[in-house]
């Protein structure tokens, strides 16, 4: 059998000779659009410099319905909530959602983020997890992480509904 063992030896080192230097892989990407939970909206995540940030790309409702009264019905969609009134005129649409996330390799995810919800005016601590190429699920918190909710994410090609 000496003779089987050194040519599987010998197979399995000429296969390896061909590939070449083995290259480092590629850190995951959050990079993209994506499409939240509720399905109203489309985030899109870029990187800057050696943080990630996300702006609303598109959403369901951009113009008031009349279900908000006739004052605001037509309007763009605001960020009404704002805890500081003099934002509270700014479009939804193009607004930045989530900022300073940085990718952790050892952890394998994006830390150190902060998430904004205009449904409330609040900022949550947030990090983000992908759990597949298409799937990611951000944990907005506060102070501590066990603190919080997780929603999970789409990744969708553009950002235009869905």
């Amino acid at each position: 059998m000496p003779g089987l063992f050194g040519l599987l030896l010998c197979s399995a080192f000429a296969a390896s000779a061909g590939e070449g230097p083995q290259q480092a892989r590629p850190a995951p990407t959050i990079v993209g659009y994506w499409l939240v939970e509720s399905r109203d909206a489309v985030i899109q995540i870029e990187q800057v410099g050696d943080q990630y940030e996300g702006h609303i790309a598109w959403q369901l409702h951009d113009k008031y319905g009349p279900e908000d009264g006739p004052e605001l019905k037509g309007k763009t969609v605001t960020d009404r909530n704002n805890p500081d009134p003099a934002l509270r005129s700014r479009p939804l649409t193009g607004l930045r959602l989530l900022w300073g996330l940085r990718y952790d390799p050892d952890r394998r995810m994006w830390v150190d983020g902060r998430v904004y919800n205009s449904n409330n005016g609040k900022v949550y601590h947030c990090q983000i997890r992908l759990l597949s190429a298409d799937k990611l699920s951000l944990r907005g918190y506060i102070g501590v992480s066990l603190l919080g909710g997780n929603t999970v994410w789409t990744r969708v090609n553009g950002p235009g509904p869905p």
